[in-house]
């Protein structure tokens, strides 16, 4: 391992913000959990939104460019130092960073409607100075590969800019279509992330030969998801997103089945990522079903590839790196296979369950939010010591 930072310099940063994953993984995760038992309680009547911001789209904004947001930004800013050899953001400036990012969750649920510019003002901020940082190090190490996340991020901002407007003006489509665009952002991601690490985590964790990529299913796994991300502007042309999100759903199932899922059954690890993808992939397919057939519920449908899929292997990612970056070895607790059968079992169940029996609609909400709760709630009782605590070999990070 390479020894980007001087160690006695280290040692007087408070373990929570020596690196990006420690903050955002750990605050991202409970935030997540928060966010949805507000949610629960919400859609329950028992609470009441202080805020313009409808319900529903608070819930879709906040798990969305919350929670997603932050794992997103500790992933980066974590594997940024991996990629260039530059030192990770740390100490007091991912402090003020994350700082940002957290009152600006707050903000958007309990400032009210005249003080909208300052919710604004916090909201519009963290991203843009992530990328910053990621661009210094890229330019740094002259690593052009990694080059796209950075108007990614901006991207990603404009269309948090485009939501906010639209809760400010009362334009809810607006917000919708920010909303929707920002989703297959978050799915090209995932994706286009897990193409590259997944099959190299295989051949590593079975000790069989790595997966070589088809170009071919490669594009259509990922190129898809773009213009999908486009096209939500566009509604008039829902036919075509359909046949996109069917391409892209086949693509990614064949491209998951070629990484042989089976081989990764006895290491929770890997399983938990593959089995998280095939549902991502299967939720893109039945998400264009439901496009063609409304019985199926388009919403419904998405939120097996949202919660199952790219919550499935966030849960997954986030329990690897913390465990390597901490110094630890890659062997989690056997309660973490729980917690990852359970966010596969949320996302099967919010998509399948209304379907089937609609007067069971809100229990489905519950039996699901509580399925993540106690999901996270795992990764956060067996992780939070190790991400609060310096590493154990005492290198930095």
């Amino acid at each position: 391992m390479i020894q980007i930072t001087d160690n006695a310099t280290e040692q007087k940063i408070f373990p929570l913000f020596r690196l990006g994953f420690r903050p955002f993984f750990l605050v991202g995760s409970l935030f997540s959990i928060v966010s949805l038992l507000l949610w629960g309680l919400l859609l329950s009547a028992n609470i009441h939104l202080n805020s313009p911001i409808p319900s529903a789209q608070w819930h879709a904004h906040e798990m969305l460019f919350g929670f997603a947001g932050a794992i997103i930004l500790g992933f980066l800013l974590t594997a940024v130092q991996t990629w260039t050899g530059y030192p990770g953001l740390k100490g007091k400036k991912l402090a003020l960073l994350f700082s940002l990012w957290i009152l600006a969750r707050i903000a958007l649920f309990i400032i009210p409607e005249n003080l909208f510019w300052l919710t604004m003002a916090l909201e519009l901020s963290w991203m843009p100075l992530a990328a910053l940082v990621l661009a210094q190090a890229i330019f740094h190490a002259k690593q052009w590969r990694n080059l796209f996340f950075v108007p990614l991020l901006l991207i990603m901002t404009l269309l948090n800019a485009l939501s906010l407007i639209g809760f400010k003006t009362h334009d809810y489509m607006l917000s919708q279509h920010a909303i929707w665009s920002m989703l297959f952002l978050v799915f090209f991601i995932i994706a286009m992330m897990g193409g590259r690490v997944i099959p190299f985590f295989t051949s590593k964790g079975t000790s069989t030969q790595k997966v070589q990529s088809n170009r071919y299913i490669e594009y259509l796994s990922l190129f898809p998801l773009l213009a999908l991300a486009l096209l939500t502007w566009f509604p008039e042309y829902q036919a075509v997103s359909a046949y996109l999100a069917l391409i892209t759903g086949i693509a990614n199932l064949c491209r998951v089945l070629r990484w042989r899922p089976l081989i990764t059954l006895p290491v929770a690890l890997l399983w938990s990522l593959h089995f998280s993808y095939l549902l991502l992939s299967s939720g893109l397919i039945f998400y264009s079903l439901a496009l063609f057939m409304p019985q199926f519920n388009a919403t419904g449908m998405m939120h097996l590839t949202a919660i199952a899929g790219f919550g499935g292997i966030i849960l997954a990612m986030i329990s690897r790196v913390s465990l390597g970056h901490t110094g630890r070895p890659l062997r989690p607790s056997k309660w973490m296979s729980i917690a990852f059968v359970s966010i596969l079992l949320a996302g099967v169940i919010r998509a399948f369950l209304p379907l089937f029996y609609p007067q069971f609609t809100l229990m489905s909400y519950w039996l699901s939010i509580s399925l993540w709760v106690g999901a996270f709630g795992l990764f956060i009782l067996f992780y939070a010591k190790m991400l609060l605590q310096a590493r154990l070999d005492k290198r930095p990070g």
